[in-house]
């Protein structure tokens, strides 16, 4: 396909790339793309780009004689090292060419970028393109196809075409069912269908078509051909990499057919993603799965079934509430009409669910701030790189390979100041906007601004001097912010969402030995002036007579004086006003730069508690509970206490909730623990005693320790654990055998672990303030009631 040429088009599509790829063939080297545009899906190729890196000046030529180029540059490495530009053929050559010079130990610099990165970043692409003046060879099974484009950046907002899936398997580990439900994100228009296999049997849904198939292995031909007739840009479900398209792979494998899923046929290729479990590429389309979408945008739920955040976000669930595999079973062999409803039902929730919280438009505009594609939009490292590698060749620096980057030290965290334990009234928050990114822009901290020319640097509190001429972070954050305002003012939360995550990770960046733009004195000057804050502001507010009772990070807690109470809100802005002036003065005068920090008024807490540290020496960090005020309403806030732990039971959560809520509002408390804790005992909150954690690596590899959802795991057959997806969230109750796992239903329940490792320590946390102790409670209640 690579060696067709294209007639000469003419006119321009505006379009946005959701796919890259490249290839070499025999002498020549190949860039991919493709996506969804003005004119429908699209491809261009483009095979005029030569792959290159730059390499010490002293390299001698004979290892770099694979190169078709050598050009001789002004760029420098960040270790002063002059550089020459190396152009390749073929990405083939360059790699060749790199492992030769590391061999000689020569250094080289960016030969670890994947060439559609290179171009990308080389042409400012953030997602969004004009395609211009292309050689344009016609449509391809409805796909427009371009060679050699002269491409041009531009601010396009896609409609998708979206397929939710959705597969139902067989305790014997058959396919019987694959639900389909497409949608275009421009209008309301909906097509479903379900793959069933067997005869149909029972009762017909009005409106769904239901397709049958003799066999498992003509079911998932059929699948291959309702895909390409489907032909979606984006397919969304529930673990539908780990679970629903993996297992597809599976049992194409098994019957010797090949996963053509991709456009053109393209087949379709699922592999290890690290962190980010397994990882698929399907040329032209684009896979998105709902739990890891959800969590990298902060969605929290109980946990993330697709029952459970069905619920919480739609208020209804799925079809079989009870009965699960069994149920599954019955239909299959009874009632296909009722398996593909029930199959189609759940295509349908997660469709919903993805409409109603705006995943896929959140997933685009972080593409088009980023400038990563919108599969790749977490790597928080490479978006940094998209924008600053352009930056450094501009200030004429070129960066460093990410393994040669030096990792010699880590960086402190965000300072915490030491919590007054206690019960306190009248608490108001205020907090820096974004300090992180406002401190780089304040005191001009980057990777190039390190560099500094004395004549031009300035002192950073932690006592660093960066450059206040040469930089690029500071600029680029400004513009982002100046974009943020705009998108608040414009009501788009998506791009404010989106340009909030970008910004908030650049510190995290620079802090990481996985960016080739590390160094220690980056997130130290950042993390040194975020402590000098923090202490001026607490130190500030003290000496006008306020008490500090808190801060962490970016947030200050303060008592507000008596006669303040009751304008709480007028005072909290005062203040705010007041601290921003302080800063600006003081930050001038000090270090000679302009603030660009901004503290505000955020919340107002009417009673709010500070636990102490399970040792009672000093207060317990990053973990509070209030009551905090809205207008006329108040709720319960709980910051890093149980409550809001993923691994902590329901029990220990409704315990600590209503704990709180009766110490805010002054109710007794020692009759209601004893109450609780004879319900307990007595099983009427067995429902509540489940817990729930996360495998963070494979069983296998728990080999020092094994905890207890562990060794629940350990219970469990291989195809339990696969249902679960990736990192799977294991649930299980403790026994005097210890962990079981639901999946085996255990009856036994040790209530009086639950009592110790729940109940009292969160008991102990309140009753200590007030000199009191849960163990002297329930001893009370032993002599009393024999319990």
């Amino acid at each position: 396909m690579y060696d067709i040429l294209m007639a000469k088009g003419e006119g321009m599509e505006q379009g946005f790339i959701i796919t890259s790829d490249w290839v070499d063939v025999g002498e020549r080297h190949f860039l991919r793309f493709m996506g969804r545009g003005t004119m429908g899906p699209f491809e261009f190729v483009l095979s005029n780009f030569k792959p290159y890196f730059y390499v010490d000046r002293d390299a001698p030529q004979n290892l770099c004689s694979s190169a078709v180029n050598r050009e001789a540059t002004t760029l420098k490495s960040f270790d002063g090292k002059t550089v020459d530009k190396l152009s390749f053929k073929t990405q083939g050559q360059l790699l060749s060419c790199r492992r030769k010079l590391g061999q000689g130990a020569w250094a080289c610099f960016e030969a670890d970028l994947k060439p559609t990165d290179r171009y990308l970043m080389d042409h400012h692409i953030n997602g969004a393109v004009n395609i211009i003046d292309a050689q344009d060879k016609g449509p391809v099974a409805h796909l427009n196809r371009y060679l050699n484009p002269c491409l041009e950046p531009c601010d396009y907002r896609p409609n998708f075409k979206v397929l939710s899936l959705d597969i139902e398997t067989s305790k014997s580990g058959q396919v019987i069912s694959i639900g389909l439900h497409l949608w275009d994100t421009s209008s309301e228009a909906v097509k479903e269908e379900v793959l069933v296999l067997g005869d149909l049997k029972g009762q017909v849904r009005a409106g769904l078509l239901v397709l049958p198939f003799d066999t498992e292995k003509s079911l998932l031909e059929a699948f291959s051909e309702s895909l390409s007739r489907m032909d979606p840009d984006i397919i969304i479900g529930w673990n539908v990499i780990e679970f629903d398209l993996n297992f597809l792979m599976e049992r194409c494998r098994r019957h010797s057919l090949e996963a053509q899923w991709g456009r053109l046929g393209a087949k379709a290729s699922i592999r290890a993603g690290g962190s980010f479990g397994k990882r698929i590429h399907m040329n032209g389309r684009l896979v998105i799965d709902g739990p890891n979408t959800l969590r990298a945008a902060f969605y929290q739920f109980e946990n993330f079934k697709l029952e459970t955040v069905a619920q919480k976000l739609l208020g209804r669930g799925k079809d079989i509430d009870s009965g699960g595999w069994d149920e599954i079973e019955r239909r299959y062999r009874e009632d296909s009409y009722g398996l593909a409803f029930y199959n189609i039902e759940d295509c349908r929730l997660v469709a919903e669910i993805f409409k109603s919280t705006g995943l896929l438009e959140l997933q685009a505009t972080r593409s088009r701030i980023s400038g990563l594609l919108m599969g790749q939009v977490g790597r928080s490292t490479a978006a940094f790189d998209h924008f600053f590698m352009p930056a450094c060749h501009e200030q004429g620096l070129v960066a460093f390979n990410i393994d040669d980057t030096s990792r010699t030290e880590h960086s402190a965290g965000g300072h915490v100041l030491e919590p007054t334990v206690g019960l306190h009234e009248h608490v108001i928050v205020l907090d820096f906007k974004s300090l992180y990114p406002s401190i780089i822009n304040t005191f001009k901290i980057d990777p190039i601004s390190r560099l500094n020319d004395s004549d031009n640097a300035a002192l950073s509190p932690s006592g660093h001097h960066f450059s206040q001429v040469n930089h690029a972070l500071p600029k680029h954050i400004q513009t982002l912010l100046e974009k943020r305002q705009q998108a608040k003012k414009d009501k788009d939360g998506y791009l404010s969402q989106a340009i909030k995550i970008l910004m908030n990770s650049f510190y995290g960046v620079m802090g990481s030995g996985g960016s080739r733009f590390y160094h220690p004195d980056l997130p130290t000057a950042i993390t040194g002036a975020g402590r000098w804050i923090l202490k001026e502001a607490a130190a500030y507010l003290e000496d006008h007579g306020y008490t500090v009772i808190y801060g962490d990070t970016d947030s200050v807690f303060v008592k507000l004086k008596e006669e303040e109470e009751q304008n709480f809100t007028e005072q909290g802005d005062a203040l705010a006003s007041a601290l921003n002036e302080y800063f600006d003065i003081k930050i001038a005068e000090e270090f000679k730069v302009q603030s660009y920090l901004e503290i505000e008024f955020e919340k107002y807490f009417s009673s709010f508690f500070l636990p102490p540290s399970r040792s009672k020496e000093g207060g317990s960090k990053k973990r509070y509970a209030g009551l905090l005020v809205q207008g006329t309403k108040e709720e319960i806030h709980f910051a890093g206490l149980e409550f809001v732990r993923s691994d902590w039971t329901r029990l220990a959560k409704d315990f600590q909730y209503e704990l709180m809520r009766r110490t805010f509002y002054k109710e007794p408390v020692d009759d209601w623990i004893r109450s609780f804790v004879r319900d307990l005992k007595r099983g009427k909150k067995d429902e509540d005693l489940i817990y729930k954690k996360r495998l963070t690596k494979k069983l296998e590899e728990y080999t020092k320790s094994r905890p207890p959802h562990v060794k629940a795991a350990l219970q469990l057959t291989n195809s339990d654990l696969a249902s679960l997806g990736h990192r799977p969230s294991i649930e299980y109750l403790m026994t005097p055998q210890g962990p079981i796992p639901l999946q085996l239903n255990p009856k036994d329940i040790d209530y009086e672990h639950y009592v110790k490792k729940q109940i009292q320590p969160i008991a102990d946390s309140v009753l200590w303030v007030s000199g009191k102790a849960f163990e002297g409670l329930v001893e009370a209640q032993r002599s009393l009631f024999g319990d």
